[in-house]
């Protein structure tokens, strides 16, 4: 009787991390996809859909270089956009000395250095060697999934409060 009970609280215990064990198996092997990432067998696109956030804003859950990032999609943006903590977080080191370029934010004029996102995933869609620009915290609150993503898909769009993106 003790075997039992024994087991039972072991799985009782190990009940709560089954389904995140299970996702990443699932998604490790590519074959674990939500109902918002979906490839198309006819036509061999990838899709993603992102559903408008309580702010009004759409926030992608993304990877770079194998990090998770959740970024803001900003259609405003020429290229996308890093606060200098989270480009540390991802592999990125720069100097004081790279951030030479000046550009124009939503507060004014700011210095950012050049960089590049070797791996960039958002649901199934994956791309490589984005260009991206990377500012001081100061400058940036938080990361911006800007036209240097979004460029690379096939294509994107925004009906009833979604945004889907197509690779």
């Amino acid at each position: 009787m003790t075997r039992f009970v024994v087991i039972f609280l072991l799985c009782i215990g190990a009940a709560p991390f089954l389904p995140g064990l299970i996702e990443s198996r699932l998604d490790a092997s590519g074959r674990g996809y939500s109902a918002s990432e979906v490839e198309d067998d006819d036509t061999g696109e990838r899709t993603h859909r992102i559903s408008l956030n309580r702010h009004g804003h759409y926030v992608a859950d993304a990877y770079l270089n194998g990090r998770a990032v959740d970024m803001l999609v900003d259609t405003g943006a020429t290229l996308t956009a890093l606060p200098e903590s989270v480009a540390d977080d991802i592999g990125i080191s720069l100097s004081p000395s790279d951030f030479k370029h000046a550009v124009g934010t939503a507060n004014g004029t700011t210095y950012a250095a050049r960089a590049v996102i070797n791996g960039l995933r958002i649901g199934n869609i994956r791309l490589r060697n984005i260009d991206a620009m990377v500012l001081k915290d100061s400058s940036l609150s938080g990361p911006l999934l800007g036209m240097s993503v979004l460029n690379q898909l096939k294509r994107f769009d925004i009906s009833s409060g979604t945004l889907v993106l197509v690779q």
